[in-house]
């Protein structure tokens, strides 16, 4: 999957997570940076985005993300 791809990824599940059709992320976003983007919220997507693409993210790894970039750098590594 290309960078591009994934970013596709997480804006369809967070869209569908936070009920918001007209999300836009880049890489630089953050969750402060979206309206609604909580702890819980959060932890939805990360479910979402194990289940949708057959991964698995230990604990720690999902507490230091800062960006939507950083994110996409996980998952390629799990890929």
């Amino acid at each position: 999957m290309t960078r591009s791809e994934i970013l596709q990824k997480i804006t369809e599940i967070l869209s569908d997570v936070l009920d918001e059709p007209d999300l836009k992320l880049t890489e630089a976003s953050v969750s402060d940076d979206v309206p609604d983007w909580d702890s819980i919220n959060h932890v939805k997507l990360i479910i979402g985005l194990e289940n949708d693409l057959k991964i698995r993210f230990e604990p720690e790894e999902i507490t230091g993300l800062a960006t939507v970039g950083d994110l996409i750098d996980l998952i390629q590594k799990k890929l």
